[in-house]
């Protein structure tokens, strides 16, 4: 319980500074008031390919943006703490060295940089993982029912975010590989596919919306550049050293403990001795020397596969990335650093428990102050922690005109999208008070009104990965910009009746958008201009001709009729009247969207068209939700409610006994 307390005071000191204000604008996690993420991942739109974080989306419906935030990040603190807490008490007695291992797990520059930079769900489920395995070594030692499901359920919070799910799995497969060694049995293998199978189940609501995704997911376009790209950076002495002392974020745009401290290496030290310690002093212990070889063999793993493309291994490393899909999701390598975090904790606690067992017989005074400065040294070696992080980050509200534009939108009853440039999706936003103002562009997240905005990475030798149709449409257009003068009827098949152009970055790159015969410039603010789109036909029109090549010549008006309809749902619509020969149905190109079953045609090469047969039901459904999504989550529902089931009934029979 004091351990407990401690977590929890120091979770709300680090929070604190971020109480008062609004919105945290990072670069990869920026606020997202409409709820958009959520619309999108959970009608299948699109591909959880980074894991299972729907419940989290959907826990976020129920609290003001702002507020989850921050509560995020104190549970992402308190969880990191508690759980080490946790699986140190299977190991050692001592509470001291359990409270040190939760330190240095919560408190290090792997978590301060991923906090920084918004990667909020891999830190959760970073949090959840030494919970993760105290419960695999208990199945591994019980082999019992409980502990299988235990286990699967625990494994399902780590599955929020797959690149933290990858390495859980690398970190099983480690301690059961010593495991099997020990005891020179494979018996235990059964109720590990036992788990797996449940495991599995839990998270058919991902998984299986993952598998049978088109071949447009971001990994499949991941390459070797990548590993160029997010290579770990080189900040001490060498990439080994780097990543050893936790550091080596592949963006070096941030500013850490050590930049304050010219004696850090030695605090690093300090660290690397506890881990050394505890294995000499531990590993041929009969109880606990396979997991101290376990960990000590996933912190070289952890340091090789950290170094990627830098490592003395590379070319093994390289192997892997191209043969094995999974390894592209680990493109930033410096997410291994995971397995360094973990082993130091773990390896450390118990050096400091056979510091802490030599120190017996010494006066309190000496040894409570020695026990002191080892349990500072987590604090001091990522001391930025308590300062705002080093006050890079400070909390602030959209600016006002955001909000203006997005009241003038909502006051168009139209159902319509709305086009956001400039045409990136990482900018820097003059009003984010941050000391980097690059963040992922936040418009679709916040305008009420579906927006288009780019996808393209913009790294060095890297454009795009992200190869959907409208993003390439768009594209395509922008390479022609100077040449056109009729945008807004080129971008009527994609429901686009307002275009945004906020002022930051090159937005002046997008001023031909004057230029455009249909175009209206109708509101100016501070930050925005806004152009209405005369050429708006709707977000469901019939067209008589199946050209579908757009040209720069005027369309006949005749040719073009707009659409009554009934938005059911995101995922059903009704046409309630008589289209001309084709309809155009503006939502990205699906073969998933089927007009009274039939697949669509591909019109302009971005957005559905359906042949007009006279018929009488007229029905756009997205098939994909009903019959791939919807039942996925009945299935891990219903599984989920068995193992809670499951552990209830036991609890109760238990306690009745």
């Amino acid at each position: 319980m004091r351990n407990t307390i401690i977590y929890l005071i120091l979770s709300i000191i680090i929070v604190s500074p971020f109480l008062f204000g609004k919105y945290i604008f990072t670069l990869d996690s920026i606020p997202t008031p409409n709820n958009e993420d959520f619309t999108a991942l959970f009608y299948g739109f699109s591909v959880p390919v980074y894991g299972g974080s729907l419940p989290i989306k959907i826990l976020k419906l129920f609290i003001p943006t702002d507020i989850f935030q921050k509560l995020l990040i104190f549970l992402i603190l308190f969880l990191s703490g508690c759980s080490m807490n946790k699986l140190m008490e299977t190991f050692t007695d001592s509470k001291i060295a359990q409270l040190y291992a939760g330190l240095l797990y919560m408190i290090n520059p792997y978590t301060y940089i991923r906090i920084v930079v918004g990667h909020w769900l891999i830190l959760f489920a970073y949090a959840i993982l030494p919970l993760a395995i105290k419960y695999f070594i208990e199945l591994l030692n019980k082999k019992k029912l409980k502990s299988i499901i235990k286990f699967s359920l625990i494994t399902t919070l780590v599955a929020f975010n797959a690149h933290t799910l990858f390495i859980a799995f690398l970190i099983f497969l480690i301690v059961l590989a010593f495991y099997i060694y020990k005891n020179k049995s494979l018996e235990i293998l059964k109720p590990i596919i036992l788990s797996s199978i449940i495991f599995l189940i839990l998270n058919t609501y991902w998984l299986i919306p993952t598998i049978t995704a088109e071949k447009q997911s971001i990994v499949v376009n991941i390459s070797k550049a990548d590993l160029y790209v997010f290579a770990p950076h080189i900040e001490s002495f060498s990439a080994l050293f780097t990543l050893a002392s936790m550091h080596g974020f592949w963006r070096p745009a941030y500013i850490y403990a050590k930049d304050f401290l010219p004696f850090w290496p030695i605090l690093f030290i300090f660290i690397l001795f506890l881990a050394v310690h505890g294995f000499t002093s531990y590993c041929n212990n009969k109880k606990l020397g396979i997991y101290v070889k376990a960990f000590t063999l996933i912190w070289f793993i952890g340091l090789i596969l950290a170094s990627g493309i830098l490592s003395p291994f590379s070319e093994i490393f390289e192997f892997l990335f191209n043969h094995i899909l999974l390894f592209k999701g680990m493109r930033d390598t410096h997410k291994f650093v995971t397995m360094l975090c973990l082993s130091y904790s773990f390896l450390g606690a118990l050096g400091l428990a056979e510091i802490e067992k030599s120190l017996k017989n010494k006066k309190p005074i000496i040894k409570n102050a020695l026990i002191l400065a080892i349990l500072l040294i987590p604090l001091i070696y990522s001391f930025t922690f308590f300062n705002g992080f080093a006050h890079q980050i400070k909390p602030t509200d959209f600016p006002k005109d955001w909000y203006e534009v997005n009241e003038f939108l909502n006051k168009d009853k139209d159902d319509f999208r709305v086009l956001f440039f400039p045409w990136h999706l990482y900018m820097d936003f003059h009003w984010v008070p941050n000391k980097d103002k690059r963040i992922a562009n936040p418009a679709p997240y916040f305008f009420d009104k579906e927006v288009i905005s780019a996808k393209n990475i913009e790294v060095p030798g890297i454009y795009r990965q992200v190869y959907t149709p409208y993003q390439v449409y768009i594209d395509n257009l922008l390479s022609k910009k100077d040449k056109i003068k009729n945008f807004g009827h080129l971008v009527t098949p994609l429901g686009i009746k307002y275009i945004l152009l906020t002022k930051e970055a090159d937005y002046k790159n997008y001023f031909f958008l004057f230029n455009q015969s249909d175009l209206k410039l109708i509101m100016e603010t501070k930050n925005f201009y806004v152009f209405k789109n005369e050429a708006f036909k709707g977000l469901i029109y019939s067209v008589n001709s199946s050209n579908w090549n757009l040209t720069n010549e005027k369309i006949d008006e005749r040719d073009y009729k707009k659409l009554n309809y009934t938005k059911v749902s995101p995922v059903e619509y009704i046409i309630k009247d008589k289209p001309l020969r084709y309809i155009i149905f503006t939502e990205e190109y699906s073969k998933d969207w089927k007009f009274n079953g039939k697949e669509p045609l591909k019109a302009y090469g971005v957005v559905n068209a359906y042949k007009y047969d006279d018929e009488k039901e007229m029905k756009i459904v997205y098939e994909r939700f009903y019959k791939i999504c919807l039942p996925s989550y009945i299935i891990s529902l219903l599984a989920f409610i068995l193992c809670m089931g499951y552990l209830v009934k036991d609890k109760v029979l238990n306690h009745g006994r």
